[in-house]
């Protein structure tokens, strides 16, 4: 009897749960380390050629499709393309970026169903080709055509994988995230120049608004840690974001330099942010840094750190005991609210950007729901609520007759449920059921919650009204009468400054 592993393997890799961003970054992981692993002879080289080191990416979508990732890194000789290519066998030091002998073939096989390999090693003059066919080879046939081309100048050394007949294809209007992606996973190699990683032939950058609180003597609430967990150093900054948000907050977790999770998907460790995912206050939003787990172990995924025991644990502990202190800044320091034209402007060009998103694009070409099906949905979604358990009420009455507003703060509620369910049809009741659990609350300061209840709250009276007040119910009507609404608040101001 044998404990055996077929080639069929090959097979589930495309079923992986990669986003394109860590499939990709397989190869550019390969890349950077053997630049890493022969740095002083490359060095040399670039030296002389007037270069540094070079990962490029391109996608072409016509037909199969095709991604193509080349390096000018040291390439690999025979024996070393042999080894690259034997699945699951670690490299000889396995601490750097390359460490399961894996990677690269799942991320090859997760994208395409056939892929090949040229490359060339600096010092020697023969260039070696190799295709693998996926599913000949999951089938069971392991034998690879190898070709090469000799009496190459020895000065050259290069890597090209290329793949075909896609699985996976970067969607063609959603590149900016995975390019964002890219930028946010190497920030450290592009910054200190160690790589240029290009996309389509343009240099990857990666751009940081951070500014960070100030204290009275004017430094910056920013801050080195250092400290060790099972006998593994764990270290690297934290500080407040004078003018924070959900996506800039949390700790991008690096692993030999290379962002494992980066900003807007950065860790929330519980000890500091609370819930799973952190809320929405203050801390959720300002609080950011970078921790640096280079000892232990990562998932073979590469996306995520692979704890053992009680590491985790133990590590946000010791992040609590060191940032207490500025999670107390960030927790309890409010910014008095000022408009000025820098911020008009600045929520202009948010908006601006927002509108012009392929995100944005892609919502608007599709179909909407018939009304018919949304009115089903919204019944549905309020015979599930308690309408008993509100959070806010008020009664009126309106001609003689009682109307009862109510609100309900609905934390049951999936993210994917809209963001608010009113009732307004009927001539004594206005319902507004607010999802809390929607992905725009997360986005809203905690001083924008009134605001916000308002706005979900006079768009169901506003609609009230024009059934019960207006000849029409038409969306100029509604806006007209939430236009109304809108200003009671100041009018309560305004009444109560006369009566002082």
């Amino acid at each position: 009897m044998k404990l055996e592993l077929g080639l069929d393997v090959l097979r589930s890799y495309k079923r992986l749960p990669y986003t394109a961003w860590h499939a990709l970054a397989e190869f550019v992981d390969n890349s950077t380390q053997s630049y890493f692993n022969n740095r002083d002879e490359l060095d040399a080289a670039f030296a002389k050629e007037g270069s540094r080191l070079e990962v490029g990416i391109i996608y072409e979508r016509d037909g199969s499709g095709l991604i193509r990732v080349s390096d000018n890194a040291m390439g690999m000789n025979y024996e070393e393309l042999t080894r690259a290519l034997h699945i699951g066998l670690p490299p000889d030091d396995p601490t750097g970026r390359s460490r399961y002998g894996l990677g690269m073939k799942m991320a090859a096989c997760w994208f395409g169903e056939y892929w090949s390999i040229v490359t060339k090693k600096l010092g020697e003059t023969t260039e070696y080709s190799v295709l693998i066919d996926v599913e000949k080879a999951a089938g069971g046939d392991d034998d690879l055509q190898v070709t090469q081309v000799d009496d190459l100048d020895p000065g050259l050394h290069y890597t090209r994988i290329e793949i075909t007949d896609l699985n996976h294809r970067p969607h063609g209007r959603s590149t900016g995230k995975l390019k964002s992606f890219l930028a946010g996973m190497y920030r450290l190699d592009i910054e200190r120049g160690t790589m240029q990683l290009s996309w389509q032939n343009t240099p990857l950058e990666w751009v940081s608004d951070w500014v960070f609180m100030k204290d009275s003597l004017g430094n910056e609430y920013r801050q080195s840690f250092e400290f060790p967990v099972e006998g593994k150093r764990v270290w690297g900054w934290f500080g407040v974001l004078d003018a924070g948000g959900r996506p800039k907050a949390g700790f991008a977790i690096v692993h030999n330099d290379r962002m494992v999770r980066t900003w807007p998907d950065a860790w929330h460790p519980e000890s500091l942010y609370g819930q799973v995912a952190g809320s929405n206050d203050l801390i959720n939003q300002r609080l950011v840094g970078e921790i640096h787990l280079d000892e232990f172990d990562i998932g073979h995924t590469k996306d995520d750190i692979h704890w053992q025991d009680e590491e985790e644990d133990q590590v946000q502990d010791k992040l609590k005991e060191v940032c207490s202190e500025y999670r107390e800044v960030a927790r309890t320091t409010r910014k008095r609210p000022a408009i000025n034209s820098v911020a008009i402007q600045a929520a202009a060009r948010a908006i601006e950007a927002e509108l012009q998103s392929t995100e944005m694009f892609d919502l608007l070409d599709e179909e909407p729901p018939s009304p018919e099906t949304i009115d089903l949905d919204t019944q549905a979604l309020i015979e599930e609520t308690d309408i008993n358990n509100y959070d806010f009420r008020a009664a009126h009455t309106h001609r003689g007759e009682s109307i009862e507003v109510r609100g309900i703060l609905d934390t049951s509620k999936s993210p994917n449920d809209p963001y608010v369910l009113c009732e307004a049809s009927k001539p004594n009741m206005v319902l507004v059921i607010i999802n809390m659990n929607h992905p725009h609350v997360a986005e809203i300061d905690e001083n924008g919650l009134l605001n916000y209840f308002r706005h979900c709250t006079y768009d169901a009276l506003a609609e009230w009204k024009a059934r019960n007040q207006a000849s029409t119910v038409d969306p100029t009507t509604i806006r007209r009468l939430k236009d109304q609404l809108l200003r009671v608040s100041l009018d309560i101001v305004m009444h109560q400054d006369s009566n002082d």
